[in-house]
């Protein structure tokens, strides 16, 4: 995504995108917690939306739900769905998909789940079980 914006293109999937902030994983809440001492004026606007997009397993959507529960008050921190469609889709067309990483913490709740639609959820299972 970094390189395609780099290459003079402003949106992704459709969404215009102004900035791309790489987490890290669970790093992303550190830097979301110096956000405000780092980040430019205009990134840091309260009526921004902020796009998460990250791994689709229990880890990757823990850290999600912790994010944005996290800073829900400042900013509206929302699933990147759009990107999440295309990764689903190109899963379809693998045979053989890796297990889920043992000892991932499995507490997940359904906010990240609310952000779409009841047919891909269902088609594409949930992590909840």
């Amino acid at each position: 995504m970094r390189n395609y914006l780099l290459n003079g293109h402003t949106e992704i999937f459709g969404a215009e995108i102004g900035t791309l902030i790489y987490g890290a994983g669970k790093g992303i809440i550190r830097s979301f917690q110096d956000f405000d001492l780092c980040a430019e004026p205009y990134m840091k606007h309260p009526k921004n939306t902020i796009y998460y997009f990250g791994d689709l397993d229990y880890e990757g959507i823990g850290i999600y739900e912790n994010l944005a529960e996290k800073f829900r008050s400042r900013w509206k921190i929302l699933p990147f769905v759009p990107a999440y469609q295309a990764m689903l889709g190109k899963a379809e067309q693998i045979t053989e998909l890796p297990e889920t990483k043992e000892h991932q913490n499995r507490n997940i709740s359904t906010q990240f789940f609310s952000c779409f639609d009841e047919i891909m959820v269902k088609k594409n299972g949930s992590c909840s079980g």
